[in-house]
């Protein structure tokens, strides 16, 4: 088993530097192409996300045991999301739709700090779930 951790700053170009982490890892740990592919796109749908709707730091954790990988990517915005429905004509609100469609599993939990006397929203994480092994 091994992880990898990303903490990035809200900003949109993190994109691509998730996108290359996530690819770089699971390859360099021989992983399929396919899973890197499928892992690298949700990563970005979900980094997306987070950088869109939060107003902080966004990490994303990668951990890998044997032939399946989860990914979470943690935010500030303490809103669980659900996928929406799509349609043809539609320009956004097709991440989470890839992600249910995609993954072996997903999900989404709030963070709740471990001494916290408020209830103020706090933050969250959002996770999917890839194996190599073969789907019959």
């Amino acid at each position: 088993p091994w992880e990898c951790h990303l903490k990035l700053p809200n900003d949109p170009r993190v994109l691509s530097i998730a996108r290359h982490t996530i690819r770089t890892a699971l390859l360099g740990y021989a992983h399929t192409p396919e899973l890197a592919d499928t892992a690298e796109l949700l990563t970005s749908e979900l980094v997306s996300n987070s950088v869109k709707h939060s107003d902080g730091p966004v990490t994303v954790r990668l951990r890998s045991r044997g032939s399946a990988v989860r990914i979470g990517v943690m935010d500030n915005h303490p809103e669980l999301p659900d996928p929406l429905p799509c349609t043809p004509d539609q320009d956004f609100g097709r991440g989470l739709y890839l992600v249910e469609a995609l993954a072996d599993a997903w999900g989404r939990y709030p963070v709740i700090p471990a001494i916290s006397h408020s209830r103020a929203p706090g933050w969250k994480v959002v996770w999917f779930e890839l194996s190599d092994a073969v789907r019959e």
